[in-house]
């Protein structure tokens, strides 16, 4: 069998962890919908491929990185901020 042709008895896993990876790549470009529509094609292919790309995706980050900017803004916005000057 040539190398550029599909391996049929590979399966779908292959190509949707391929489509998953690209939504990643779309999703920290800030292309959500390219995203979404990558990542929603994965997961008709083969849901178990996708949820095991976005395992080893979240395990290469902090635990609260992805919502770290978010948590920031919020911050900002509940707490009063603290000037200096009499009590």
């Amino acid at each position: 069998m040539a190398e550029n042709q599909p391996n049929p008895a590979a399966g779908p896993a292959p190509e949707a962890r391929k489509l998953a990876e690209q939504g990643l790549h779309e999703q920290a470009a800030g292309n959500i919908a390219e995203a979404d529509r990558l990542l929603a094609q994965a997961q008709e292919l083969d849901s178990d491929a996708v949820a095991e790309v976005l395992r080893e995706h979240d395990a290469a980050r902090a635990p609260d990185a992805r919502l770290q900017d978010l948590a920031d803004q919020d911050v900002e916005r509940v707490m009063r901020r603290i000037t200096p000057g009499p009590a």
